[in-house]
């Protein structure tokens, strides 16, 4: 069994694989190695491998994993690997893609079907862009709804004891809660299906082949984006298959 862990900012996702498919996935309330113990209890992993942008919590997992489960192969995705795997038509000037942007471009690369886009509905909403010939040519990073939510809620006065809602109930609100709520998801969703259309006509000059949603809060995009992108799909373990794919590669490559 190999076991993959994607660490984000919010929160921790892990996920079981067997011979390649997913057989089970769950989320980690903390990194030390009791609660490694309490998550997966008599489990035996063959290899792990993780995604962190989370420096800090990065050592704590290394130490914690390899504490409890001494001698098990341990492999840890970032962008520089994955830079080596996938062409891009790029030269990063500042601080390169997360390691989870990374995943989703090195999963989109390897499938094959281009051009190609991955939508990541997490703290922040990610978009990552390969175009005809496989090559990254970059994406955009916009703060998630949740995100815009706390944000309000901080900075005014009479907003701070809204709850953030689990759905929309349509394009416009009637109270403050679901102005904010329709307010956020419309912008955050019509901006993103608009950027989307804007790349393929003015970036890629064809149509996407492959769009996928993937993150917590991603099927709300998904929906109201299914219609104008028929190629679109919904998979909200696409990061943690990456990083499986990509543990897969890395045992299979030549001993320098």
């Amino acid at each position: 069994m190999i076991l993959t862990v994607d660490i984000g900012n919010t929160r921790v996702a892990c996920g079981f694989f067997e011979k390649g498919e997913i057989v089970g996935r769950g989320f980690l309330s903390d990194l030390d190695s009791a609660s490694l113990k309490a998550a997966f209890g008599e489990r035996v992993f063959e290899g792990c491998v993780f995604a962190s942008v989370v420096p800090e919590l990065s050592a704590k997992f290394l130490a914690s994993f390899s504490s409890f489960y001494p001698g098990v192969c341990i492999s840890q995705l970032t962008w520089e690997k994955v830079a080596k795997k996938v062409p891009n038509s790029i030269v990063v000037k500042g601080m390169a893609p997360g390691a989870d942007r990374a995943a989703n471009v090195y999963l989109l690369h390897r499938r094959g079907l281009f051009p190609a886009v991955s939508v990541d509905a997490g703290t922040a909403l990610t978009t990552e862009i390969l175009d005809a010939e496989g090559r990254f040519v970059g994406g955009t990073i916009v703060p998630g709804a949740r995100l815009q939510w706390n944000s309000l809620r901080e900075k005014a006065a009479q907003l701070k004891d809204l709850e953030f809602p689990e759905k929309t109930d349509g394009l416009i609100g009637s109270c403050s809660e679901s102005s904010m709520a329709n307010g956020i998801g419309g912008i955050l969703t019509f901006g993103l299906i608009e950027l989307l259309k804007k790349a393929e006509r003015e970036l890629l000059g064809e149509s996407f082949k492959s769009v996928v949603f993937t993150g917590g809060g991603s099927k709300l995009f998904h929906d109201a984006a299914k219609e104008v992108f028929p190629n679109s799909e919904f998979d909200p373990d696409f990061t943690l298959k990456a990083l499986c794919a990509f543990y897969d590669e890395e045992k299979n490559e030549p001993k320098a």
